[in-house]
């Protein structure tokens, strides 16, 4: 017997995720914070990880790590549910809300992992073409909300990969006209300072959903929702036991009470996107689009694939993809130190 019969054929029609690992000196591809967190606050960090016993299991319900966030964020506590990154609340989500043949509705394009995760689980995504610019076609997202009845909406703002902030109008006429939850992933917020707020409470169809992972503790990997209680309360049933290991909860819990000490890293890659942005208009055969995340999308007029190639050869890894029809003659680069950046741009300058 062949042992991969026994997959199922839905898995057996995909690929896995996989970034390319070609070592590169200047690593720009993976929207990573360009810095480590302040000295003082590291050292702190590491009294903590060395204090921590890894002979238990972490504590279930992560309710000190909890108590941070909601500190923070001005929520309640049982209006959080954390996870072990994004994708796994995106995961736990599509599993609480949708049954198999269920839909889930996302602008296009936008962060795979929504559709990618939804297909596993035999639930199909629409998708609502984005127009030239990147901003919602909002009338014809309407329309389709209105055809199929999603049971969840995904909006990325700032969204992956376009670094596009939709308009609080846009959003608010989704929220309006959705039968199920509309889920607000805000994993770039840090570098746009314009949250939608605790949106849920008046709007209880609602989630906002935020990563630590872009704001430089991708290794950690936690994610967490904030909803209405009588949501979260239902979804955790479905959150698999002590998904939030012992050190990312002791270490994230640290970090987020001294919050405020990471404001000068997010202004420091907010300042240089920007310049970033103006040098990447100056160099010809190239058109980047505005960007309120830490990432600048970045049109190749002559296509990406050799300007790609070139890039890793001169030691810079940026994002390119593959197979997704608008985005065929884009790279994306995360915004790094100046150096970095300086490095990025003379390749750059070199390969179109």
């Amino acid at each position: 017997m062949d042992p991969a019969n026994l997959i199922r054929s839905r898995v057996k029609q995909v690929t896995a995720y996989k970034v390319d690992k070609t070592p590169c000196p200047v690593l720009l591809d993976n929207k990573e914070a360009p810095y480590n967190l302040p000295d003082k606050l590291m050292e702190q960090v590491w009294v903590i990880m060395s204090g921590t016993g890894l002979n238990r299991y972490p504590e279930m319900d992560a309710e000190y790590l909890k108590s941070a966030i909601a500190k923070k964020e001005g929520a309640y506590e049982n209006e959080l549910l954390l996870g072990n990154g994004s994708d796994e609340i995106i995961q736990t989500l599509i599993i609480s809300l949708c049954d198999p043949g269920s839909k889930i509705l996302v602008p296009s394009p936008t962060f795979s992992m929504y559709a990618n995760i939804a297909f596993y689980l035999n639930v199909d995504t629409v998708e609502a073409p984005l127009n030239d610019d990147w901003s919602l076609d909002i009338d014809n997202t309407i329309s389709l909300i209105k055809q199929t009845a999603p049971r969840i909406v995904f909006i990325a703002s700032p969204n992956n990969p376009t670094g596009f902030k939709y308009s609080r109008a846009d959003i608010d006429a989704v929220i309006d006209q959705a039968p199920g939850l509309v889920v607000i992933d805000e994993a770039y917020i840090d570098y746009s300072k314009e949250p939608a707020g605790l949106l849920y409470k008046e709007r209880p169809n609602v989630a906002i959903m935020r990563t630590l992972s872009k704001s430089g503790l991708a290794a950690l990997r936690l994610g967490y929702l904030m909803a209405d209680a009588k949501l979260t309360a239902q979804v955790d049933k479905v959150r698999l036991p002590y998904n939030i290991n012992s050190v990312s909860q002791a270490v994230s819990a640290e970090v987020v009470k001294s919050w405020d000490s990471l404001a000068p890293m997010f202004d420091a890659v907010i300042k240089e996107r920007e310049r970033l942005f103006g040098e990447l208009k100056s160099i010809d055969g190239v058109t980047p689009f505005p960007s309120v995340a830490n990432f600048t999308l970045i049109k190749i007029d002559d296509g990406a694939g050799d300007v790609y190639n070139k890039l890793i050869k001169a030691g810079v890894r940026v994002r390119r993809f593959n197979g997704h029809e608008r985005l065929g003659g884009y790279l994306q680069a995360t915004v790094g130190t100046p150096d970095e950046n300086n490095q990025f741009l003379s390749a750059l300058s070199s390969s179109v």
